[in-house]
């Protein structure tokens, strides 16, 4: 696969957020399982929160991409941003 271009960047900005949502789970809550965690979160209404804290790994995906001048990767993660994006206002709004 190329390296500059939308699908890798569209796969690695939608990974980032989960291994970085992955990571909060086990350094704050690792005592919990993950389904537990997940629960709690639901019920606290905290879901979109950790889902926007996610997204702190797609802006580091981003400037790699940007720095490396893999401009099309970039735009891979910056459309995964908007999916995550969609995600946490459906959650928000009309969900939870």
């Amino acid at each position: 696969m190329n390296k500059d271009s939308a699908i890798l960047g569209l796969i690695i900005g939608l990974i980032a957020p989960l291994l970085v949502m992955l990571g909060f789970w086990k350094f704050q809550f690792g005592h919990t399982g993950l389904i537990g965690f997940y629960e709690v979160m639901v019920q606290s209404g905290n879901l979109p929160g950790l889902i926007s804290i996610g997204l702190l790994g797609n802006l580091g995906a981003f400037f790699v991409f940007y720095r490396q001048k893999l401009d099309i990767s970039a735009r891979g993660v910056i459309m995964a941003t908007f999916l995550y994006g969609l995600v946490i206002v459906v959650l928000k709004f009309f969900v939870l």
